[in-house]
């Protein structure tokens, strides 16, 4: 990976911020490697919607105390995520997952998110 400015690195990859707009909006580019997921997670504050940029996007919720498969979204495919709905992005594949994530809410926060511990 290329060091690009605003990049914070994940053990599941990386993003970085492109864009916000006040508190209320943030633009992110997602990659998740190959095999790797991001933890089990819902926010109070904001919604989120993924645009498939690259790759094959595999969706997770929670319930009744087990992760639960949603659905695949592929190339230029998206998904809103609304708050306080549990959420897992994960990617099956064998090359990098891509993703545009447009947060938007009353808080668009890194501390605003809840995981779950399995």
């Amino acid at each position: 990976m290329q060091n690009l400015p605003d990049t914070t690195i994940r053990p599941w990859g990386y993003y970085r911020v492109l864009h916000t707009v006040g508190s209320n909006v943030k633009l992110k580019e997602l990659t998740v490697e190959p095999g790797k997921s991001l933890s089990m997670q819902k926010h109070n504050h904001r919604s989120e919607l993924w645009f498939v940029a690259e790759g094959i996007a595999t969706l997770n919720t929670f319930k009744n105390d087990s992760i639960e498969h949603v659905c695949d979204y592929g190339l230029y495919q998206y998904v809103i995520i609304d708050s306080e709905d549990w959420h897992q992005l994960q990617n099956n594949q064998d090359f990098p997952l891509k993703i545009i994530e447009i947060q938007y809410g009353d808080k668009c926060i890194e501390e605003d998110i809840t995981r779950v511990t399995l």
